[in-house]
């Protein structure tokens, strides 16, 4: 085992020599114009990632392999929801404490990857971004307003009215399926929440999500909520898979779940779900638990709608008869990776916000090393010469991994190398603001705590119902081709549009590299053909 850390601390050594070498050359420091009055302008953002997709294929380095090496087929983006990199080095020092290692000797699989960037996250009306306004910008690509999902040119949040369909904003996903690829959305919250959402729905309240709203302009005008916006919008996503059943309909019928429902309309958008699919001849399951679907013939479904829960799944420590993430991605991952057309593949560890909004430390670790099992075990599974896969955050928290602890010593733990003004420890694992945060009463000594609880809340500087996001820049993973793209400091509008560059998607669909991806397909459907008639004759007059 020591020889694994000496070796990483090699390589580190031995990149830091050569990075000079074999980096490419410094991309000239170009200010970016006032976006005062543009940063709610879809045009704008795409046209300041364009001019880094023109950089990276004019690049003496990254042009060479652009023009050389076969696209992506397929595409999965990994986001951990609230993760940023002291989440993943407080998720890497339990990862280390997991396997009996001192801290820093081991890494997550993503932190081996070659494309390693930061991301810039603020929303268009805030320097820290909410969950919905960062998803747009991932998955839409354009700067929104907090609380707004998928709509171009909103300054404020959460008032009902109609938008045309020119502020409706189409998602990666949806440009995707408009190209003949096959699409999922795998994620541990509800399927409805923020992030999930982005994929298909446009609304000005993220919070809508079962409850149908009257405009305050016009009373006969309802807004769709985001439940039925995924009837509607998402009919052609090939995997839906979370939580949430309770947003889609009101009282319990023959094809809900045997808990009553949440909405107040009396529809029952899972009725009409399967009706879609019947309506077009589909091979479909829709589920609601976890054992069912384990024991189901993924060979006979093409699309599939799990929602596996009422609200939110789990965390992945109190886990017990649901599925895993790595599970439910593995799952996607078998009934997309058919299409010979590809994928694009969205997976969210969502609990992890939710754990740091509560101050629980453990919970927000946890469910961070579940989304790396989901990541390691979908690198084993996809074409890893055709598969870009890319992991990054949507914000960041006030989460911290502070002090100057030994490194043998657990990262839920107190430092005793010091003493506080108040004689006591402190954790090493700790938050600016939150719950946990004290009003009048002195700090307690946290060595007398239950600390390594499951769902033990570590101490806050300043107390707050609910604590905050983060404002710093997030880490970005990528690995597979075209994972070049993703080299130097982005904002997050930026992964939307390498996303539609490298799969060929509206606006790139004429880019030289296109024509190669097209090829492939046709070589990979002419073996198909081979296969079904070798097949189909062999069935015939052999057996």
């Amino acid at each position: 085992m020591e020889a694994v850390a000496i070796s990483i601390r090699l390589v580190i050594w031995l990149t830091g020599i050569f990075s000079p070498v074999f980096c490419d050359k410094s991309t000239p420091n170009i200010a970016l114009p006032d976006v005062s009055d543009k940063i709610i302008d879809p045009l704008f953002w795409k046209n300041v990632a364009s001019q880094k997709i023109h950089s990276f294929k004019q690049s003496s380095l990254y042009g060479h392999m652009y023009n050389t090496i076969n696209p992506p087929k397929n595409m999965i983006l990994f986001i951990g929801d609230g993760m940023g990199s002291s989440t993943i080095t407080g998720a890497r020092y339990l990862k280390a404490a997991n396997l009996n290692r001192s801290a820093g000797d081991v890494l997550l699989d993503w932190e081996l990857w070659p494309t390693v960037s930061l991301v810039r996250t603020f929303s268009a009306d805030r320097m820290t971004t909410d969950s919905a306004s960062s998803a747009t910008a991932l998955l839409c690509g354009t700067k929104v307003a907090q609380y707004v999902v998928g709509l171009a040119g909103v300054k404020t949040c959460c008032t009902c009215k109609s938008f045309d369909s020119v502020q409706q904003i189409k998602s990666s996903l949806i440009l995707a399926q408009e190209n003949g690829m096959s699409t999922g959305v795998v994620t541990t919250t509800r399927i409805t929440h923020a992030t999930p959402a982005a994929a298909y729905a446009h609304t000005t309240d993220r919070d809508q999500e079962s409850y149908p709203k009257t405009s305050p302009y016009n009373s006969s005008f309802v807004c769709d909520d985001i439940a039925s916006q995924l009837i509607t919008n998402g009919v052609d996503f090939n995997v839906i898979l979370g939580g949430g059943s309770k947003m889609f309909y009101q009282n319990v019928s023959d094809v809900t779940p045997k808990v009553p429902g949440s909405r107040n309309d009396d529809r029952n958008l899972l009725e009409q779900w399967l009706q879609e699919q019947q309506k077009r001849n589909r091979r479909h399951k829709m589920v609601f638990d976890s054992e069912e679907l384990k024991q189901s013939n993924l060979a006979d479904i093409d699309y599939l709608f799990g929602l596996l829960a009422p609200s939110h799944l789990e965390f992945d420590i109190r886990r017990r008869n649901q599925l895993s993430l790595s599970e439910m991605t593995e799952i996607a991952v078998k009934i997309l990776s058919r299409n010979p057309k590809g994928y694009l593949l969205l997976v969210e560890g969502g609990r992890i916000d939710h754990a740091h909004h509560g101050n629980q430390a453990k919970y927000a670790l946890t469910d961070t090393l579940a989304l790396e099992r989901a990541v390691n075990n979908a690198a084993r599974q996809v074409d890893a010469d055709r598969t870009l896969m890319v992991v990054t955050a949507d914000h960041s928290h006030v989460y911290g991994v502070v002090g100057y602890a030994g490194r043998r010593t657990h990262v839920l733990d107190v430092d005793e190398s010091q003493r506080a003004n108040d004689g006591y420890p402190y954790l090493i694992s700790a938050y600016i603001n939150g719950p946990a945060g004290l009003v009048k009463e002195p700090r307690r000594d946290p060595s007398t705590d239950r600390i390594f609880e499951d769902d033990y809340r570590q101490q806050a500087l300043v107390p707050l119902g609910y604590s905050t996001h983060a404002a710093d820049d997030v880490p970005l993973y990528a690995t597979g081709p075209f994972s070049e793209l993703f080299h130097g400091p982005l904002d997050n509008t930026y992964v939307a549009y390498a996303t539609m560059f490298a799969l060929c998607l509206d606006p790139y669909t004429h880019e030289p590299h296109c024509i190669r991806r097209n090829a492939s397909f046709k070589e990979s459907m002419s073996t198909c053909h081979l296969l079904i008639v070798i097949t189909y004759f062999f069935h015939r007059f052999v057996l």
